[in-house]
């Protein structure tokens, strides 16, 4: 039996389920498994052979964070399920480390909370003076990005007409992004972004008329486009992608949500624009976003 075997089936499985694990998802899995393989010398099915005190064991001792303690313990979690084998013990660790990450996410952000961030007005600005200038494929993702609390993920998407859009079959829009033009305005329908599993295709009604100029000018096509006409790759859209910047900050989509968030803070109904923000992000509930946040505290 070769030394992958294990991971191989674990692969297979995650491939065939009715809900298909996603290709970065299942490369990172064999990516973590081959790094505990190779740096512990082990060989053939060794997770199948190995009691659980001793993979935890193993997990405790990486250098990194519970983060990152946390992929390499699902992935052996996994083998141990796919062999119909006990993990009562893996469980019961994985939930110390879940609740050490909580802590340390939570310091995390609050480290970013005192960052000082421009403002919401600043970034409204910054997007507007982008559509001013003609800069529409610039100015699409960072509105799309900052309205709508979209990850980068998403904004990799292809303009398409609305008619264009109903001739596609079901597995040319299987996760895939699209940004449909209708005659008076947009529809973004996002079904390849992080939490898609959770909540499903994203359907977003955009009935901004900068928006809908700006795709009309551009035209059907890929929104990101590399020199040569090639579609940019979702691990390469942090190069692509130009959010605000200046000398002292150059941000990313989480700082923009951010600043949606504190901003959203000061305004009437606070509660049903975080329900909105959190839909449209694919998010989890407002309570854990508040958890991170301190949303809607009196300062």
């Amino acid at each position: 039996m070769s030394s992958t075997s294990e991971i191989d089936m674990l692969l297979e499985l995650k491939k065939s389920q009715e809900r298909p694990v996603s290709t970065n998802t299942l490369d990172k899995y064999k990516s973590q498994y081959n790094y505990l393989t190779k740096t512990n010398n082990y060989t053939g099915d060794w997770v199948t052979e190995t009691g659980e005190k001793e993979l935890i064991e193993l997990i405790k001792s990486l250098n990194i964070k519970s983060s990152g303690r946390l992929g390499y313990l699902n992935v052996l979690m996994l083998i141990k399920q796919l062999k119909n084998q006990p993990v009562n013990s893996i469980l019961k660790y994985r939930d110390s480390l879940f609740k050490e990450n909580d802590v340390d996410t939570a310091v995390k952000i609050k480290e970013k909370q005192n960052q000082n961030l421009p403002t919401y007005n600043e970034i409204d600005y910054f997007i507007n003076q982008l559509y001013k200038e003609g800069d529409w494929i610039r100015f699409l993702y960072n509105y799309l990005i900052f309205t709508y609390a979209l990850r980068n993920k998403d904004a990799n998407l292809e303009i398409i007409s609305a008619d264009k859009f109903k001739k596609l079959s079901t597995e040319n829009k299987i996760n895939k992004n699209y940004l449909v033009v209708k005659k008076t305005e947009c529809e973004l329908v996002v079904d390849n972004y992080k939490t898609k599993s959770c909540y499903g295709t994203k359907h977003i009604k955009i009935r901004s008329r900068k928006v809908l100029k700006a795709c009309q000018l551009l035209g059907d096509g890929l929104l990101l486009k590399k020199t040569n006409n090639e579609p940019v790759g979702d691990t390469e859209l942090s190069y692509y992608l130009k959010l605000y910047m200046n000398q002292d900050f150059h941000l990313t989509e989480a700082d923009y949500f951010k600043i949606n968030l504190l901003y959203i803070q000061t305004q009437p109904n606070c509660i049903n624009r975080l329900n909105e923000l959190c839909n449209s992000r694919g998010s989890k509930s407002i309570g854990c976003i508040d958890k991170y946040y301190n949303l809607c505290e009196d300062n």
